[in-house]
């Protein structure tokens, strides 16, 4: 019986997998590194040994009815093809950049396949959740090793000509000449990622622990700043898009003591008055680790016959 489907969140840092029922309910949940898809014996080879380990050593691999998969990357408008992925090193001989990876897998297991950027999966779980999808648009700023983000607008995800839109942390900032993983120069991402992040930790308090950085220097001038280049994406997307709701998450936001007061001061200097100014709910995204795997299977259940009805009934 085909009962579950498998989703697969590949983040910037840590890949999570995970088999979810129609209810929404995810189970043998595991977390690695993401690096596990990357090597010698190439990323399309490593991906599907990962899939096919998983699925035998939890006794699954005749209940999948589909796969999807979140790739922390630049993904092509018909969904199919990977194109850039800067903050893992997916490209290359033997990589995933560029790659069919529909027809990779489904040539494996002869079922339906989805991918996209993981961001597109993290907001689609919060907008089945808390029920946003018919309440305007509704904007995810993910602030993790890179920014990542995702628009739903008009009841879609925005994608753009080339599938590619939404590359918040991507915006340039006048002046800088920090180039990005992605090849370009000045991207805000090379300011205010968590990369950027343990950067400073490692020069100036690899002494303490990363995770307790803002707890104990909130304060400090280069923390500041990362706060405020933080701000800028955020406030450039209000203008921009004038959103409803604004949901905010990632692993930089999770860490104890991080000064939101301080990061939503820096987007009200930069934001446009009167309007949007401060008139959007902000919402905290979920920081539950199985987000991410769940929103996956949440979008393919709105794609295999026998799930959407079976889903939107037992998630409501």
């Amino acid at each position: 019986m085909k009962d579950i489907i498998i989703g697969i969140d590949i983040g910037g840092t840590h890949l999570r997998i995970g088999a979810v029922n129609p209810a929404g309910q995810v189970s043998f949940f595991e977390k690695r590194e993401s690096r596990v898809v990357c090597g010698e014996s190439g990323s399309g080879a490593r991906l599907v040994a990962l899939i096919r380990d998983y699925l035998a050593r939890n006794g699954l691999t005749d209940r999948v009815a589909a796969l999807a998969v979140g790739f922390p990357s630049t993904v092509s408008r018909d969904k199919r093809t990977v194109y850039s992925s800067p903050n893992l090193p997916l490209g290359g001989a033997g990589g995933l950049d560029g790659q069919d990876v529909v027809a990779l897998l489904s040539s494996e297991w002869n079922i339906p396949v989805f991918i996209d950027k993981d961001t597109i999966f993290l907001l689609q779980y919060d907008l089945v959740r808390r029920n946003l999808r018919e309440k305007g648009c509704t904007v995810g700023i993910y602030y993790g090793t890179g920014i990542g983000n995702a628009v739903f607008l008009d009841g879609k995800f925005l994608t753009g000509k080339h599938g590619v839109a939404c590359e918040l942390g991507h915006i340039p900032y006048y002046g800088s000449i920090n180039i990005c993983g992605c090849g370009s120069r000045g991207c805000a991402e090379t300011h205010a990622g968590g990369y950027v992040l343990r950067n400073i930790w490692q020069e100036y308090f690899a002494n303490e622990p990363f995770c307790e950085l803002f707890l104990r220097h909130s304060d400090d001038v280069r923390l500041q700043r990362f706060v405020e280049a933080m701000a800028i994406p955020f406030a450039t997307e209000l203008n921009l898009l004038d959103p409803d709701q604004v949901m905010i998450g990632g692993g930089v936001v999770e860490m104890a003591g991080f000064p939101m007061d301080r990061l939503l001061g820096y987007v009200r200097e930069f934001v446009r008055k009167p309007y949007p100014g401060e008139d959007f709910s902000l919402l905290r995204a979920s920081a539950a680790p199985e987000t991410g795997v769940a929103g996956a299977a949440y979008y393919a259940m709105e794609r295999v016959a026998g799930f959407a009805a079976a889903a939107k009934g037992a998630i409501e």
